[in-house]
């Protein structure tokens, strides 16, 4: 586990949870649905689906603890870096207008977020300790594992440093895509 993938990844897609968290509402409906189709010749018992559903449930249940958490790091830290990362990450706003709102050159801003980013892992790393159900089920995670080390790839192969604006319509896909994999 990278915590400094995690965070900065998790922050890069802290604005489409509620499209993923929806998508996960239907999937769980759709699974319940189809429990009713359920034929002997096929592979989807209803114990298959309820075992899917609640595994579906608590990878919602998960994604909301940890939005929750990175609320709660937010408000801790420092006014200033907080607002970068707000401003950045959760307005989900481009590098080169977050420069521009900042009123900072291009050199002090990065330098900026990096240790507003800085302040945010070790905080964040912090708190999930201190919970440990949570801590193990930021362990467990192995496919938002993977999906975050696919946003950490794409971010070195891209030469820009707004690669998350227009990501995330296909990041929401290939999130709830390997969630539909899952079960």
């Amino acid at each position: 586990m990278n915590i400094k993938v995690w965070c900065k990844s998790f922050l890069s897609i802290y604005h489409i949870i509620p499209n993923i968290v929806n998508s996960i509402d239907r999937l769980v409906l759709l699974k319940g649905i189809n429990s009713a189709y359920y034929s002997h010749g096929q592979n989807n018992s209803t114990i298959k689906q309820i075992d899917s559903v609640i595994n579906l449930s608590q990878k919602k249940v998960s994604l909301i603890n940890l939005k929750v958490l990175t609320d709660e790091v937010l408000l801790e830290m420092n006014e200033k870096n907080s607002k970068l990362l707000i401003i950045r990450f959760i307005n989900n706003i481009n590098c080169k207008k977050a420069i521009e709102l900042s009123g900072m050159t291009r050199r002090t801003y990065f330098r900026a977020l990096n240790r507003a980013l800085n302040e945010f892992e070790g905080l964040f790393y912090r708190k999930i300790l201190k919970n440990k159900s949570l801590y193990q089920t930021f362990l467990k995670e192995d496919e938002l594992e993977d999906i975050f080390e696919k946003i950490n790839l794409f971010g070195k192969e891209s030469r820009c440093e707004d690669y998350f604006v227009d990501y995330s319509d296909s990041l929401c896909s290939f999130i709830v895509n390997k969630f539909k994999k899952l079960v």
